[in-house]
């Protein structure tokens, strides 16, 4: 659940991101993470964990993906969310959304629903429609007002409460979002001030790693007590003295932006990795560098990108799998954060 390049410091307290080579820095709070079946290598996390992320992160909420589309449901949302909730952390909801009509949107929501219900999430917890597929980037501003609140109604008789999650380019561009509502997603070159101060949250990061639990993840920091039950935010615990912190020289990162729209940085990322003798930034027609690809799939190598190839490497990356490439392409993205972590994505 977008992305530019940053120097990152990890701390036992907070994700800081450098502004210079020494002196103060600027922290975005750890206040809520957001996690889905693509985490923790596909399994949901302890209570223990939850606990860990609580007293040593000052993580306060949980946001879980607990459904997709009209039909697509996680299969460790259950779990997280009695996990989160036996480590005392306010817990809530989101839908990927692939709407993009009135009619959709409703089927989506009432879908969305029942699997809140069947994976326990309590009524009051907010679920949030996670509007950035390429679906809402295809029709009008105007559509997408129509069927976001087309959604948030059947989500709200429900008994629940309804955010907007998007990401920053289309706030008010491709849908509202209005001041009081509303959790954005930018990843800042610098986090050296506040940003979307006028909305429920800010999400700040899509790689944040902690100790004890494998993989990378998306963290936001809050702005009032939405996400945990309009009670006092700080009451599960408190890290605003992560806010600002001294920190030593860093070196500067080469990492590439998690944008989920794939282009020469990325290109070069992957031909880098596999050690290719043309490193352009390229991809030709056909390409050697989908044939690499295809080769570490294990299948035809002809060089061109298709359904098929597509399709064999969601399923490699645990993304959704359609064969198709929406802009932003949460597969893209799996593949830039595998590169700036220099991992082979095949």
């Amino acid at each position: 659940m977008n992305k530019i390049k940053r120097l990152v410091i990890a701390s036992a307290v907070a994700f800081l991101v450098v502004i210079g080579i020494g002196g103060t820095a600027h922290a975005a709070r750890t206040d809520m993470l957001d996690v889905s079946d693509y985490n923790n290598n596909g399994h949901a996390l302890t209570t223990q964990q939850f606990v860990n992320l609580r007293n040593n992160y000052g993580i306060k909420a949980i946001t879980v993906k607990i459904s997709e589309g009209q039909t697509w449901n996680a299969s460790t949302a259950k779990a997280n969310i009695s996990d989160a909730q036996q480590a005392g952390l306010y817990t809530n909801g989101y839908h990927f959304a692939r709407y993009n009509s009135v009619a959709t949107a409703q089927a989506e929501a009432r879908h969305a629903v029942q699997q809140a219900q069947v994976d326990g999430l309590g009524i009051g917890s907010v679920i949030v429609t996670d509007a950035e597929s390429s679906a809402q980037s295809g029709v009008s501003k105007a559509t997408n007002d129509k069927a976001n609140q087309a959604f948030s109604q059947i989500i709200q008789q429900a008994g629940y409460r309804c955010d907007i999650y998007t990401m920053g380019s289309w706030v008010n561009a491709k849908m509202t979002v209005a001041n009081g509502s509303g959790w954005i997603a930018y990843y800042p070159y610098h986090v050296t001030t506040d940003r979307y101060t006028s909305n429920h949250a800010w999400q700040f990061s899509s790689t944040m790693t902690f100790a004890g639990l494998s993989g990378r993840y998306d963290v936001s920091q809050l702005y009032d007590n939405y996400y945990t039950a309009n009670t006092d935010k700080n009451a599960v615990i408190s890290n605003s003295q992560t806010t600002h912190v001294t920190t030593q020289t860093a070196a500067k990162s080469n990492k590439i932006a998690v944008d989920g729209i794939p282009g020469y940085n990325t290109y070069l990322g992957l031909q880098k990795l596999y050690g290719m003798k043309v490193q352009d930034g390229k991809i030709s027609s056909p390409s050697a560098t989908v044939k690499v690809i295809q080769k570490h799939l294990g299948f035809t190598q002809d060089g061109y990108f298709g359904p098929v190839t597509y399709r064999a490497m969601q399923r490699k990356l645990g993304t959704p799998v359609d064969g198709k490439v929406s802009r932003p392409s949460l597969m893209w993205k799996q593949i830039q954060r595998d590169i700036n972590n220099g991992v082979k994505p095949f």
